[in-house]
């Protein structure tokens, strides 16, 4: 009883219709329940047939391989513009460490974007902070709704950068999501 009630049929099994209550769930579970989640998709899928990239298999495949990251794609998203040397130094410090990333870019694309693929024609914007004595703040802080990247200016060599972002990157659990 406690098995069919998880598939919430509370029918008393006998004998004579046990195998009836099987086909009947099996019907239920392999043939009723796809095909309820398939008409409710078909009209989202649909409307994407009429998209380029979708109609075929090689298309597809082609947008597929656009939004695949790399660290020369992700550089190439990236947009600042520094104001001094200090600005300068850090991006071009974050910069060189995307581009050591390799194949782990998609991490560091999930804690920017939210995503593990590239954005579709956006760019990722960085900002400089500008924090000092005791309130110097090393973290970087990405706001995935805009695409925004707060870096703080004060980094002050690459191993920095390095050792700051690899501990985040590493630490997936910690990233915590501020809802503004």
């Amino acid at each position: 009883m406690e098995f069919l009630s998880s598939y919430k049929c509370y029918r008393l099994p006998s004998e004579d219709n046990i195998k009836d209550i099987f086909c009947q769930l099996a019907h239920q579970e392999l043939v009723q329940r796809p095909r309820y989640v398939a008409n409710c998709w078909s009209p989202i899928l649909g409307s994407l047939k009429t998209r380029e990239y979708f109609e075929n298999e090689s298309q597809l495949l082609s947008f597929y391989e656009q939004l695949k990251p790399t660290s020369k794609k992700v550089v190439k998203i990236l947009h600042a513009s520094p104001k001094n040397d200090a600005e300068r130094n850090t991006f071009d410090h974050l910069k060189r460490y995307v581009k050591s990333l390799g194949g782990n870019v998609s991490a560091f694309l999930q804690f920017t974007t939210g995503a593990s693929v590239l954005p579709d024609g956006k760019q990722i914007e960085v900002s400089f902070t500008q924090l000092s004595g005791l309130a110097r703040n090393l973290v970087p802080i990405a706001h995935t709704r805009g695409l925004l990247l707060e870096m703080p200016s004060t980094c002050q060599c690459y191993n920095e950068l390095v050792e700051e972002f690899s501990a985040i990157l590493q630490e997936k659990s910690a990233w915590s999501f501020d809802i503004v």
